[in-house]
This record gives C-alpha cells, structure tokens and sequence, in this order.
C-alpha cells in the first residue's frame, strides 16, 4: 500500500486536489472499515480511425459515466463509499485545494482505489485477466481501462 501512495507523491496532483493524498487520515485505516470491495471496469476500445484527442474524450466522458452509476449504488446501499476510476476531474485544474478552500462539490468527490494506496495494475490482472495498457509516445493503444469501485460495510 505505501509502495503505491509514494507514486501519488510523484503525480502533478499530490497535495493539490481534495481527493489526493495526503490526508488528515490513515488509507489503511479507511479500508479496515468495510468489508467487501465491488469492482467496475470499463474498457474502451478505439476504432481503428480514432485519434488519441477523441479516445481520450471518451474515456472522459465513459469514466464521468462510471462515476455517476457509482454515486447511484451508493446512495442505495448504506454506509457504502464509490471510489472513482483514477483522478477527480471535477474542477479540472481549478481544484481549491491549493488555496485553503473547502471542495467545491464535496457531495460528488471521491477518491480512487490508486490514491488509497490500491494496485489497480494488480487488481486488473487477478480479477478481470486483463493488463492496462497505457498510452505510449502520443499513440493510440489497442484499448484504455477504467478501474473503479464501491466499499460496503
């Protein structure tokens, strides 16, 4: 877990958008709160005409999708907590964070299984039998994954 906190500290992000590390609070600590883990994946594959402009687009708009059914469950099953699929883009660059203001939207901000300290690389190979590819020199890969969640007590 720590292993993966310390590439948060690497990331642009660390420290500059509320669901980043680091926290008042230990992750560990909030993973011993629940019991069980429900994973979603999303994988998204490009024609073979796309670009990297619209793939990534869409995986905007597929992962804004994601978070949106995961508020849902949420909201269904008490006590439960949705973990997003990778970083907030809420406020996109405009995160209060860095200037000492509450969040914006703290009724739709959630952290993701990475920034708690979760091997989604890991989690994707075991659960779901499939690697994440990454995009690689500006090209467009065979596909993209979305890795998100939902903690119930």
């Amino acid at each position: 877990m720590e292993q993966f906190l310390g590439y948060c500290q690497a990331c642009e992000n660390y420290g500059k958008r509320w669901p980043c590390p680091p926290y008042a609070f230990q992750p560990r600590q909030l993973w011993k709160q629940y019991k069980r883990l429900h994973l979603f994946a999303r994988i998204l594959c490009p024609s073979s005409d796309e670009t990297l402009t619209g793939l990534l687009k869409g995986m905007r708009a597929e992962k804004e999708k994601l978070m949106t059914e995961l508020l849902v469950l949420e909201r269904r099953k008490p006590g439960a907590l949705a973990l997003s699929a990778g970083s907030c883009a809420l406020c996109s660059d405009d995160c209060t964070r860095p200037h000492g203001a509450r969040c914006r939207h703290p009724e739709e901000m959630r952290r993701s299984i990475e920034a708690l300290g979760g091997d989604v690389e890991k989690t994707m190979e075991l659960y779901f039998h499939r690697p994440i590819v990454w995009v690689k020199n500006g090209e467009v890969p065979s596909y993209l994954t979305l890795v998100g969640g939902l903690l119930l007590k």
